[in-house]
């Protein structure tokens, strides 16, 4: 169900004139208004924090400066999470403003960094990528052709951002979607030393690792012993890159969690030795056999997923012991789409007559709970098993329905009719 932000924004708008808070609203693109229906971004001028609509993400965005009191904001992300986000099936986000208080020239430069950054021009040795409050440099090793497409992307031997006031932090690889993630950061008042700059340097040493890696597997010609290790290698890849191109998304990137998985470490190097294991790729091996598992975890998913869904279309009828109430479902609003699955799910589970069938949703359903599976995808099949159930009959149903005609025919006569 798409979410109806117009209403969202108007709600927000009167939690936070509930607050007593002077408030001023802001369009999507960053053009002043007065109408809550279509502002995106709501700025307190008194209590300088921020309130952001994203759109592309469905979630509500709450900053706030060293001086706001965090107990005050807590407060108000509780309320507009359980009056607001929950019954709009959306995320909020509370992260504080390193360093001082969000002010009206920090505001402009938020609402324009959600336009993402600027066209890249420069001079035949330098390359500039800019949005107020931030700018990149592109250092290039070789002359840039204006004439060849992309070119102000290619032959960089360094990057730095560079921040309002003019200070400029050399970024640490030649990682060209890593340093404009970290640019729209700066734009937005963070710094490359704060948890959020850490890790997205972070991500760009992991993506030169598994580089690393992948090139290695070719080159030694390990792709079919090691196809598992290079599948799971170029998934992690592109989710590097998804995290990090395009509009920067801070709170994603936090959420990117993977563990380390030091079990059995010796079976995946053996997989990765062809004559004699390179020890360059050694420290490595627990988080490849993380990714790895993970990956394997995510081909079972998808296997359970259309196992169900090759089920359910070839049953005419699925046989339940009581029909599930979509009215009851409908009316309580879950913190997650995921949530609401599960829930779903939950309701259909007792009632299946079909064993396989039961097994497999039940299976389905943790690798929903665990992140592996689309839970809109997963809610559509739920749906069409329950648009598919039947009550089957019982010997209680039938001694109900004999009673019921018996009691039937009993108000057709008098009693003394019957008596006679």
């Amino acid at each position: 169900m798409a979410v109806d932000f117009n209403t969202v924004a108007d709600r927000i708008f009167d939690q936070l004139k509930g607050f007593g808070f002077s408030i001023k609203m802001f369009e999507g693109g960053g053009k002043p208004t007065l109408n809550a229906e279509q502002a995106r971004f709501f700025y307190s001028m008194d209590e300088k924090f921020t309130v952001e609509i994203n759109e592309d993400d469905n979630v509500i965005v709450i900053k706030y400066g060293d001086n706001v009191d965090p107990a005050k904001m807590d407060k108000l992300q509780k309320t507009i999470r359980n009056g607001i986000a929950k019954k709009f099936i959306m995320g909020v986000d509370l992260r504080p403003y390193t360093g001082r208080d969000i002010e009206p020239k920090d505001v402009e430069n938020m609402v324009k960094v959600q336009e993402s950054l600027g066209p890249v021009a420069g001079s035949v040795k330098t390359s500039y990528q800019q949005t107020d409050g931030a700018k990149l440099i592109i250092r290039h090793s070789k002359p840039v052709n204006e004439e060849v497409r992309g070119s102000r992307s290619r032959n960089i031997h360094a990057l730095f951002i560079e921040n309002a006031q003019g200070e400029r932090f050399r970024y640490p690889h030649i990682h060209l979607a890593a340093a404009r993630a970290m640019t729209q950061h700066v734009a937005e008042g963070g710094t490359p030393y704060d948890e959020v700059g850490q890790k997205i340097i972070s991500l760009s040493e992991e993506r030169g690792q598994l580089l690393q890696v992948a090139r290695y597997i070719k080159s030694n010609g390990l792709q079919e012993q090691a196809n598992d290790v290079q599948f799971a290698v170029g998934q992690r890849l592109s989710d590097i890159k998804g995290l990090l191109s395009g509009r920067f998304n801070s709170a994603r990137v936090m959420e990117d969690k993977h563990e380390l998985d030091e079990t059995n470490l010796e079976a995946l190097q053996e997989k990765l030795t062809k004559n004699v294991f390179d020890e360059s790729i050694g420290s490595m091996l627990p988080k490849l056999n993380g990714y790895v598992k993970e990956y394997q975890a995510k081909m079972e998913a998808a296997q359970a997923f259309e196992q169900l869904k090759q089920q359910v279309e070839e049953s005419t009828t699925i046989p339940v012991s009581a029909i599930p109430d979509l009215g009851l479902a409908s009316m309580v609003v879950y913190e997650s789409p995921t949530v609401n699955t599960t829930e779903l799910i939950n309701m259909v589970l007792p009632v299946l007559e079909d064993e396989t069938m039961k097994q497999t949703l039940d299976n389905v359903s943790q690798h929903v709970a665990e992140g592996r599976l689309d839970p809109m995808a997963v809610e559509n099949l739920t749906r069409s098993i329950i648009g598919k159930c039947s009550r089957q009959a019982t010997n209680e149903d039938s001694r109900f329905e004999v009673g019921a005609m018996f009691e039937s025919a009993l108000r057709k006569f008098s009693v003394e009719e019957i008596l006679k």
